[in-house]
């Protein structure tokens, strides 16, 4: 339950947990009092009724959701031709269509509102559609949380609580169950855990001793919270003689922090050589921000496996016999996955990294996905062995890039999406030659939305010039200019394009598996003035045959900027020196000073001056023979020392091991 249902997070992804907490839900947790539900791996869902028109609907995320939702024909065109997952949508939609004309017109109006306005966060689970887990019968849930009331003219969901109005369906629950008569599909609520009381706290004093540890190398104590350790790994573990200020600034950088200020100031204050080796940070921040939590993440993995051991499903008759089937699954994966390892060693390093989380078949225990909790008005979950094993399943099954990494195949022929919670990110190629506010304003626009994690904008590599040939607007000259403008949006990234074109970018960026994995949504914006734009009809499509569980969704945006906002006008004004009318059409949050730097970059003063550079260099580089350029050897970079997601074999910043702090 993640995206539109709400964020649901594992103990070391929420910042703003403090350490003493998390101990405390863990032995909350350790004494059997916690009141959890069974997380299940099925297809997610969200529900409702129009009253109005007197139909059911559905949705599969907020863009569903914004359009009112869909009904049972829009949902069948969804997943056409998708086989078993177009069945399983389709006919659990038609169960909650059919449960739903057990209500009375005012138990509707009481538990949805009068045109779909409240959502209720379902799954559908059908052993014909499966992921990993086989559940007996076909069953639509309508989970304990994640649902909403979704208010259509701010376009957002609701500060509402749900609860009343769950009561209402649950005392009705009984005849919408009874309504559904000999249908394949039931209708289920309450999938409650009991979660056992340890037999002795071996596993919770474990966890406490390594969590200590951890801890004390990162120089912090229990009254401090998951951001102050993430804060102090990566500082800590940035290589070279800077500043404590410029370290500070790169880690609020990578972590968004409020007292972030931003790539543009960032690279002020640098030496051409940091500037460097910060780029290669910026490369692969996400890889250190990974790597900053994996001692706490692993910590809480291993606690949550001794949690869930023997933890029966209520959707599974026979656990024991479940447990064995997942095990010679994942039995048969490894192995056939091992005997072709020479052709894909990245995949190797990846299957590698599961199998430490999972150490051995033995831990394989349990057939529920998870569980999940609230806690201090928070929603946890615990997935022990899941995750790991899900993942090399998919490995297996679909490989990196589409290409299968065995011949051998596990019975499941159908790909399918999963509720595996990914990071939501809106791509926004284009030429931007020069970038104008209604650029900005679009993608300041984007990364403002409660459902989007971050922007990335694709920049055209070729050079576009004025009329008359006099003035050129390059791919580093467009780069710079987004990076004054976006310097305090820590959300938005810039980059040029490397492929053929920055439409070409997108798609390979969609089928890239160290870019986006299963459960990552890829959001694709367009102005309402081109809705009949059809260049990413097929990015769906492409994302199903070359990186399996990857969405895509579309997301059509009011047109930003006014006349003269087009890139030609604003390259003619520069040509003609009209550096005021130019300057009206910049972001109106530059400054003075940031709008004369603008100028400096796209004026006909900085072409000539780049031209002169330019002939210069290619000078020098005709006169060079052959022989390297050397560089320095220092650099900054993430706290560990390995990558186990790849093995490239271009040059990676320097990476020192966090230093451990002494303890009083």
């Amino acid at each position: 339950m993640g995206g539109v249902a709400g964020h649901m997070s594992h103990l070391y992804d929420n910042p703003s947990l403090t350490f003493i907490k998390m101990k405390d839900i863990m032995a909350t947790v350790s004494e059997g009092e916690l009141e959890a539900e069974e997380k299940v791996d099925g297809q997610n869902l969200f529900l409702s009724y129009s009253l109005a028109d007197g139909k059911a609907r559905g949705a599969r995320n907020k863009g569903n959701v914004k359009e009112g939702g869909m009904g049972a024909t829009e949902l069948a065109t969804k997943f056409a031709g998708r086989g078993n997952l177009e069945r399983t949508f389709v006919e659990g939609f038609a169960t909650f269509e059919k449960a739903v004309e057990a209500l009375s017109d005012k138990e509707k109006l009481q538990i949805f509102g009068p045109n779909a306005d409240i959502w209720y966060n379902a799954e559908v689970m059908d052993p014909g559609s499966r992921n990993v887990i086989n559940y007996d019968n076909k069953t639509l849930k309508i989970h304990d949380r994640g649902h909403f009331r979704f208010d259509r003219e701010a376009g957002e969901k609701a500060d509402e609580d749900i609860s009343p109005r769950l009561q209402i369906l649950d005392r009705a629950l009984g005849r919408m169950q009874t309504a559904l008569g000999e249908e394949d599909f039931a209708l289920a609520r309450n999938a409650a855990i009991e979660l056992q009381k340890l037999e002795d706290d071996v596993a919770l004093k474990e966890a406490y001793s390594r969590l200590d540890r951890a801890l004390g190398d990162a120089g912090v104590t229990d009254t401090d919270r998951v951001g102050t350790y993430v804060y102090n790994r990566i500082y800590h573990g940035i290589d070279g003689e800077l500043s404590n200020e410029i370290k500070n600034d790169v880690v609020a950088y990578l972590m968004k922090l409020p007292q972030n200020i931003g790539l543009v100031n960032l690279k002020k204050k640098l030496t051409p050589e940091q500037k460097l080796n910060l780029k290669d940070i910026v490369d692969t921040k996400q890889l250190i921000l990974k790597q900053a939590i994996e001692p706490i993440e692993s910590i809480i993995h291993d606690f949550a496996v001794e949690i869930l051991k023997s933890v029966q499903s209520v959707f599974i008759a026979d656990n024991d016999a479940e447990v064995k089937r997942i095990r010679k699954e994942l039995s048969v994966a490894v192995n056939a996955m091992i005997e072709t390892g020479a052709e894909d060693p990245e995949s190797m390093e990846i299957l590698q990294f599961h199998l430490n989380k999972i150490k051995d078949m033995g831990k394989i225990t349990t057939p529920i996905e998870g569980v999940v909790f609230d806690y201090d008005g928070h929603t946890y979950k615990f997935t022990g062995n899941f995750a790991p094993l899900n993942q090399i399943l998919g490995l297996f099954k679909y490989g990196r890039k589409n290409k299968p990494l065995a011949t051998e195949s596990i019975t499941n022929n159908s790909k399918v999406l999963t509720e595996v919670e990914g990071k939501r990110i809106a791509l926004l190629p284009g030429g931007f030659k020069p970038p104008h506010a209604g650029h900005y304003e679009l993608a300041k626009h984007l990364a403002s939305l409660p459902d989007i994690d971050e922007v990335i904008v694709i920049i055209g590599k070729n050079a576009r010039f004025d009329e008359d040939d006099k003035i050129s607007i390059g791919a580093e000259q467009s780069k710079n200019l987004w990076d004054l403008y976006t310097q305090k949006d820590g959300n938005i990234q810039v980059r040029i394009q490397t492929g053929k074109t920055p439409v070409a970018d997108v798609y390979d960026l969609i089928a890239d598996p160290k870019e986006f994995s299963e459960g990552d949504t890829v959001i694709l914006g367009k102005s309402d003035k081109d809705v009949d734009d059809t260049r990413f009809e097929r990015a769906q499509s492409y994302a199903e045959r070359n990186n399996p569980g990857v969405n895509v969704e579309e997301k059509i945006m009011p047109a930003f900027g006014g006349a003269g906002m087009g890139g030609t006008s604003l390259r003619n004004l520069i040509a003609d020196d009209k550096k005021d009318t130019f300057l009206s059409k910049l972001p109106k949050h530059l400054n003075k000073a940031d709008q004369e730097e603008v100028w400096e970059i796209v004026s006909p003063q900085s072409n000539e001056i780049l031209n002169r550079l330019i002939d210069k260099q290619v000078d020098e580089v005709s006169t060079m023979g052959s022989g390297a350029v050397q560089g320095s050897g220092n650099g900054f970079g993430p706290p560990n020392t390995y990558n186990v997601y790849s093995r490239s074999k271009t040059r990676k910043p320097k990476i020192q091991r966090a230093k451990r702090q002494r303890r009083r």
